[in-house]
Formats: structure tokens, sequence, C-alpha cells
């Protein structure tokens, strides 16, 4: 699902989920969502909104930083506003930090360049739901830096 603040109007990210918790529910009790959206606020107001409709669990991305606040909500939805982000670890959200910070101060318009890989990050959730309810049951969130090889 895509979010509104901040970005492209599209259509309702609220009715959007309405409907397709209801055909989903028909199949499987299991249901996640990625909501792609920029601000805080709209994701944990659509978090609730997710939790009321029995959703399982609600992964909020977009803004590539990992945030503090996963947590169960009171229906048994797991939650997080942002999982994080995949990529160079030293980088601004896995682009150049060289070219980033020149386009930031500069104000011109410029290609970013992707990051070189060494230290790569990779951030995620580890959830266990339960398969007969659909409900959260524990949710952790990881984050893993490591040395990226090239492979010959």
């Amino acid at each position: 699902m895509l979010g509104r603040v901040f970005m492209n109007p599209i259509d309702s990210p609220w009715s959007a989920l309405e409907k397709a918790v209801e055909s989903l529910k028909k199949e499987t009790n299991i249901i996640i969502v990625d909501f792609h959206a920029e601000a805080t606020a709209e994701k944990i107001s659509y978090g609730y909104f997710a939790d009321n409709l029995g959703v399982s669990a609600l992964v909020g991305t977009h803004t590539h930083v990992q945030t503090a606040d996963e947590s169960i909500l009171q229906g048994g939805m797991g939650y997080i506003t942002d999982v994080g982000y995949c990529g160079a670890y030293h980088s601004i959200i896995g682009m150049d930090i060289e070219s980033s910070v020149h386009r930031l101060k500069t104000g011109l318009p410029e290609r970013y360049e992707v990051a070189e890989m060494g230290l790569c990050e990779v951030d995620g959730l580890r959830l266990l739901i339960d398969s007969v309810s659909g409900r959260t049951e524990k949710i952790s969130r990881f984050k893993y830096i490591t040395e990226v090889r090239e492979v010959n």
C-alpha cells in the first residue's frame, strides 16, 4: 500500500486495504502489509486502522532508517514504522556520501551515485504469527552488518 502524505496523490490506501483484507480473509488468516509512506504519523494511523481490520502485521517502508518501535498493537497486529534498509553501510540511504552531500549543499540537481559495497547492512523483522488466529505473538527487529566481498 502507498501513503499519501508528502508523496504523489494516489487512490485511497484506506479503502484499498479494506477491500484487500476482505478478499484475503476468505483464503488465509495471515495478512502482512508493506505500507510504503513518508510520514510517521500516517504510518502509525494506518497501523491502528489495519489492526482493527485483522491484519497480522504491518511493516512500514520508505525512509530506509529502521525505527525502534516494533510492537504488538491492541488487536494483536505486529507493527514497525520502518523496517529499515539493505545496502552499503557507509552511505546515505545507499547513495554515495560525497555526491549526496554535494547535491544537498548546492541545491543543484544531479544524479545520485550508488555507494560502493564494502560493509553491508541488512535490516529486517522477525515475526511469529499464529496460523489459526492470524495474530502476531512475537516481534523483533534485527540489523546485520557484514563485509561484502567480490565473488569470482
